[in-house]
């Protein structure tokens, strides 16, 4: 018998994304295949489970409590996909005020 574990509402997007590793200097550029309030899939990337990450995202559509706009996440790469994709749990998660 498995247990029903609810998931936040995710949203298909296909818009650009920034990230590097959480200490690194070095920001890539790579696309989101789909965004909620708990987590970002976004790729192709190297980066592996475990791995602690930074991203620049900005929906065009408010998600759940967060509006919509550029945002600054962090989280960690809970699962990756032989296509290249990386998962990514948010666990930290600001909007930034545009100029």
């Amino acid at each position: 018998m498995s247990a029903f574990v609810e998931r936040a509402d995710r949203l298909r997007l296909q818009i650009p994304i920034t990230y590097r590793r959480h200490g690194d200097e070095e920001w890539f550029v790579s696309h989101v295949v789909n965004v909620s309030e708990s987590g970002i899939l976004f790729g192709p990337t190297g980066l592996e489970p475990g791995a602690a990450v930074e991203m620049i995202v900005s929906p065009p559509a408010q998600l759940g409590f967060k509006v919509a706009g550029p945002h600054k996440c962090a989280g960690t790469i809970v699962r990756t996909t032989e296509a290249g994709t990386a998962a990514a749990r948010v666990t930290f998660w600001r909007g930034l005020l545009e100029s």
